[in-house]
């Protein structure tokens, strides 16, 4: 479950030195995520969402608030800022690294806008980061 990612994410980020890709092939059933600020009150509909037997988790990062379930695909770094250092450890220089890291493994139509990955004028991907002394996770 995405709950388990997470947490997984958070120990690797906060108790291990090492620089991680974490690729998840999809998550037991609809569940919907919020960012750290995130506001279930605000962007859920929490009467339905324990109607429907929806899981509300809030992520230690930021980010937006998001559904996920078996379609969908998430990928997470850990990296050490020493690893590579030719990216600043703020969010754009971040986004910017990674729009170059994917970028082969998708069409030509692939790029950044904002704080989101698109093919396009479609947009397929968003990203939540933290960002601590010596260390991110995107």
């Amino acid at each position: 479950p995405i709950f388990e990612q997470l947490k997984i994410e958070e120990a690797l980020l906060r108790a291990d030195a090492g620089n991680w890709c974490l690729i998840n092939d999809g998550t037991v059933g609809p569940a919907i995520v919020l960012g750290l600020s995130g506001k279930p009150n605000v962007w859920v509909n929490c009467e339905k969402a324990a109607r429907e037997k929806v899981e509300v988790i809030k992520r230690f990062s930021g980010g937006g608030t998001v559904v996920v379930d078996e379609d969908t695909i998430l990928a997470t770094l850990i990296m050490n800022t020493q690893a590579v250092p030719e990216v600043a450890a703020y969010p754009v220089p971040i986004m910017a690294w990674t729009e170059d890291f994917y970028k082969s493994a998708f069409p030509p139509s692939f790029k950044v806008r904002e704080n989101d990955y698109v093919f396009g004028d479609a947009k397929f991907g968003g990203n939540a980061q933290c960002i601590t002394k010596d260390r991110w996770l995107h």
